[in-house]
């Protein structure tokens, strides 16, 4: 899980918003298929939600995150519905 070789900083054992969880960032834009794909079978096997984000571009310039989950029902919800300042994008 070295960053340069999964394009991901994974930080396992991590909270957020009172769940404990995987965190990944992207080095790029998204993390990688395969390294997505290993992340959703580790959270699984763990039984830990996986809190992951892509960086949204626009024309070759970032604008925002885009937050992401993947866990169970409960933390899906979450995810959807919790919005702070880090997350409202303005132009």
């Amino acid at each position: 899980m070295r960053p340069n070789q999964c394009g991901a900083i994974v930080m396992f054992d991590r909270k957020w918003n009172g769940w404990r969880i995987i965190y990944a960032v992207p080095t790029g834009d998204k993390i990688p298929q395969e390294t997505m794909e290993w992340l959703i079978a580790y959270a699984s096997e763990k039984k830990i939600p996986l809190l992951f984000h892509e960086n949204l571009v626009r024309d070759g310039k970032y604008y925002g995150v885009r937050n992401l989950g993947y866990g169970p029902p409960a933390f899906q919800e979450h995810v959807r519905t919790a919005i702070g300042p880090e997350d409202i994008m303005t132009f």
